[in-house]
């Protein structure tokens, strides 16, 4: 005879009746199971339980059981104890709604029936959306197709939620601000430029363009309206119109065209140069060296120096200073660029005067007894030695920087092995040079992206705001007063009031616009960096934000980036 397998060896499963088990169904749908010990058969486990209510003639698929409570009723037929046991009802078809943080889109996400649970209906779902507050820009075919009878019975089949957008927002749109074409392409303009790939090179200024009466220098180009939206909830998104600008002339050399009030025309001859509000034509004054024969020059438009600044000289100008060969322990100062052919040379200065209480600014009406530049837009030259350099935008130098304080309002770049040893170089966002310090240690100073006077202006901005607010309650407390006395006031009293009320959101909004300037500017001066693509000596001190770094060895090509507020390098 044979031996039995296993299979033949395992226990049948008990039936109901010799388990003692009862089953019932409620009218409310709720599925019950009732056990009364008999001592016949065994307690069963749970995947036998499936089987036990097929032969008492209720399918698992139409009665699904909540496996919490099968445990409980399979703990008591264990341990031979009475029991009458919820096991699961009917569960409808659910319909969960999510919007996205901006509330643009919304979506549905929907878990299939149970049992003799009812499938989602087109009320259900509008219901659910309703509640969730989903009032615009409902999607139809979504809708309806969620609610098909072929989304029922697949939802039934698979018993696998299923999602889908069932609403989107319209976005805003901000408006164009104003802004200036210029139409000369070899203007001298006074902003930033940047190319194609967003670099600004500042490496070759050429030579000075020169416009003729009547010729077309910049056109205005009017601001755009912005488009409002609206979200899934119906909230409405509104677009900001762009800002305007006003295109008038700065003086006689420039004027508006006749009939075409966006078109600034030359007055006269002379070098075009572009600022934020438009442009103007600068005269051009040239010397072949300013010295004892010259005297100082302070000149109302831009300088061309053919030769040498002598020692103790002033020039002073509204437009570009352009020097072909040396400065030596001269001041300069230019509203526009200064370009230096040769170098700036300043006096050696002894260890007293290097004190911080003897550092002060050159005065344009006082001795002149060192090297001083001042530009508003960008200063060029071979090297600088011994002098004190100031650019509101960017300084470049070709070979050295030795012992000098060199200031730039956005960045400061030395091209190939270009060096920086000695002194103070500081600049808003970038400095880029080739070699910084020396092999002897010198102390070597690099600053980029100091944030105290931004942060001095965000407190000035935000005492103004309280200011205003304060103003505007004591404004809020004259109009209730005079609605509690309830008498007429006068139309002259009325306007007062109104101008006073504009006047004060006029200038709140300024503060806000200049608010928001000053936390771009904040963000933006935290990604300043220093990068020195050479070599980085002991003795360099870097700093950026409110951290610093010196290296100990030398350190090959590195750049020196702020990261949480610690230097990194990179």
């Amino acid at each position: 005879m044979e031996p039995l397998s296993d299979e033949d060896l395992m226990l049948s499963t008990p039936t109901p009746e010799e388990l003692g088990l009862t089953f019932r169904e409620e009218e409310n749908g709720d599925f019950w199971a009732t056990f009364e010990p008999t001592g016949i058969a065994q307690p069963i486990e749970a995947e036998q339980f499936p089987q036990v209510m097929e032969m008492a003639g209720f399918s698992p698929q139409e009665y699904p059981v909540d496996s919490a409570a099968l445990s409980i009723l399979l703990d008591a037929m264990r341990r031979g104890e009475s029991c009458d046991q919820r096991l699961g009802g009917p569960i409808d078809a659910l319909p969960e709604v999510f919007a996205s943080p901006n509330q643009m889109l919304a979506g549905v996400v929907v878990h299939p029936p149970q049992g003799k649970g009812k499938d989602l209906t087109r009320e259900a779902l509008e219901a659910a959306l309703k509640q969730s507050k989903i009032v615009r820009g409902l999607l139809e075919d979504s809708l309806n197709e969620l609610t098909s009878e072929a989304m029922q019975k697949q939802l039934r089949e698979t018993q696998k939620p299923v999602c889908m957008i069932v609403a989107y927002g319209e976005s805003a749109y901000d408006g164009t601000d104003a802004w200036l074409e210029t139409l000369i392409e070899d203007i001298t303009d006074r902003r930033p430029q940047m190319d194609e790939e967003g670099n600004v090179n500042f490496l070759e200024l050429g030579d000075f363009p020169h416009v003729e009466a009547d010729q077309a220098l910049v056109r205005r180009h009017p601001p755009t309206d912005g488009k409002s939206g609206w979200t899934v909830t119906g909230r409405t998104v509104k677009g900001r119109n762009g800002k305007d600008l006003t295109l008038k002339p700065k003086n006689d050399s420039v004027k508006l065209a006749d009939g075409d009030e966006d078109l600034l025309l030359s007055s006269t001859a002379g070098m075009p140069v572009v600022h934020d509000k438009g442009a103007q034509v600068e005269q051009v004054l040239k010397v072949e060296q300013v010295g004892l024969k010259t005297g100082h020059v302070r000149f109302d438009g831009s300088v061309h120096v053919k030769g040498n600044v002598d020692p103790g000289m002033k020039i002073v100008v509204t437009g570009d200073v352009k020097v072909g060969g040396l400065v030596e322990a001269a001041y300069i100062k230019a509203g526009g660029a200064i370009e230096i052919g040769g170098g700036v040379i300043g006096r050696k200065k002894s260890d007293k005067e290097k004190q911080p209480e003897a550092q002060k600014d050159d005065d344009e009406k006082g001795k002149i007894i060192d090297a001083y530049l001042k530009a508003g837009t960008q200063i060029k030259a071979r090297f600088i030695q011994e002098a004190r350099v100031e650019a509101d935008q960017e300084i470049i130098v070709q070979k050295q920087i030795l012992h000098s304080e060199v200031t730039a309002g956005i960045k400061i770049m030395m091209p190939g092995r270009g060096t920086i040893v000695g002194g103070v170089a500081r600049a808003k966002e970038i400095i880029d040079v080739g070699i910084s310090g020396a092999m002897a240690n010198v102390p070597t100073k690099l600053i980029a992206g100091e944030t105290d006077d931004i942060k001095q202006q965000i407190v000035t901005v935000n005492n103004q705001l309280k200011q205003l607010d304060l103003q505007r309650q004591q404004l809020m407390d004259v109009i209730a007063k005079i609605k509690k006395l309830r008498k007429p006031i006068s139309e002259e009293k009325k306007q007062q009031i109104l101008k006073a009320r504009d006047g004060l959101k006029q200038r709140e909004n300024t503060l806000y616009d200049k608010m928001a300037e000053l936390e771009k500017e904040l963000k933006d001066r935290h990604s300043a960096r220093v990068q020195v693509r050479v070599t980085c000596y002991p003795g360099t001190l870097i700093h950026l934000g409110e951290d610093e770094f010196s290296p100990r060895n030398d350190l090959g090509k590195v750049t020196f980036v702020l990261r949480d507020g610690e230097i990194i390098m990179r």
